[in-house]
């Protein structure tokens, strides 16, 4: 699948996560390298998938020229870094999300697991590495401060998962997916959906991930709201494909500023406009492949905007779709992740703490 020249690299990821698809499998596929999803067993570290020449084991890390690992931060994985380096091996940390918010946010499940010597175990991590690998600019700025060495390498899609047709159907639905960690900064936007379907009856609203359309069943009756559970990769770009409208609303928190474009690159993929927050989505061009919506208000007027108006939900939508299989197709992001392998062990590793 690849025309890059690169390093002999094994990718790293954290268990079988949507996290470990983007930023391990994916990379690692498209340039015909090795990866595995790893968890914690009793006796150590136990490889749950992945896509290798041959079943691995932790020792078999060290006959790589680089590994990419993601996102460590335990004292075990501090002594397998250095004994990766001391075999001769350029280890990279991977990381896309900015950890040192998650225990400040208390609408997160997992904001116990992130205290302060947790955190610091990245942090320790991040600084006995040969270079960070992150997936924003904003991320580089911030955890430059923990490694001289640090790449911005964008998420890309495997598009062909998202060749998949959106039949008509009555209504206009406006949809959210995502994750943990969102409540607050979905609320208020939530608040104008409500606002928007009183004014529109024919206007839907469907949450991927967190329940959040049930609240609005007992207002608007279950035929006009619609919450589906979690959905595994393989089935998430179907879910998303009843959407008329997406919805990406961003806090002004660090915890949000540390986020990546990536749901609106899906809905793009799939052809569907997106109404995203100007802060995370800088890459949207108002009006041509998405719409920004910086206040609560801004995002009611441009909802009814597109209700009233299939021919702009479609011309956005194909104009989002024509640019991401331009711009965000992983077949064109693998080459900024050729360029760092090779950057990485063509410069002397960084010195360990």
């Amino acid at each position: 699948m690849s025309n890059h020249d690169v390093p002999r690299t094994l990718f790293v990821g954290i268990g079988k996560t949507g996290v470990a698809w983007y930023r391990c499998a994916l990379p690692a596929m498209y340039l015909d390298q090795d990866w595995v999803g790893v968890g914690r067993g009793k006796s150590g570290f136990v490889m749950m998938t992945g896509l290798t020449e041959r079943p691995l084991t932790v020792a078999d890390m060290s006959s790589y020229d680089v590994v990419v690992l993601q996102q460590p931060a335990t004292e075990e994985w501090l002594k397998t870094i250095r004994w990766l380096q001391d075999s001769g091996t350029t280890v990279l940390y991977e990381i896309d999300d900015y950890v040192q918010a998650v225990r400040k946010k208390d609408d997160h499940v997992n904001q116990d697991k992130f205290g302060v010597e947790t955190v610091r175990w990245y942090e320790t991590c991040m600084r006995v590495c040969d270079g960070i690998i992150v997936s924003t600019p904003w991320l580089a700025k911030r955890y430059r401060a923990f490694n001289s060495r640090v790449w911005v390498c964008r998420n890309g899609l495997d598009l062909g998962r998202y060749n998949l047709s959106r039949p008509d159907r009555p209504g206009v639905a406006i949809g959210w997916s995502g994750g943990t960690g969102h409540l607050k900064a979905a609320m208020p936007w939530l608040q104008e959906v409500a606002t928007v379907m009183e004014q529109r009856p024919e206007a839907r609203f469907v949450s991927v991930g967190q329940p959040f359309a049930n609240s609005f069943i007992k207002r608007f009756g279950a035929e006009r709201c619609l919450s589906m559970g979690f959905a595994p990769l393989d089935t998430y770009p179907a879910a998303m494909t009843i959407f008329d409208i997406a919805l990406a609303p961003a806090g002004k928190g660090n915890f949000y500023r540390g986020k990546s474009d990536l749901r609106w690159l899906e809905a793009g993929a799939l052809g569907i406009p997106v109404i995203a927050d100007p802060d995370v989505y800088p890459d949207i061009e108002h009006g041509v492949t998405g719409f920004h919506a910086a206040t609560p208000a801004e995002l009611q007027k441009t909802l009814l905007e597109l209700i009233d108006d299939e021919a702009t939900r479609k011309r956005v939508g194909a104009a989002a779709r024509a640019f991401v299989r331009e711009h965000r197709d992983m077949r064109v992001m693998a080459g900024q992740w050729a360029d760092v392998l090779n950057e990485a062990v063509s410069a002397p590793i960084a010195e360990a703490i």
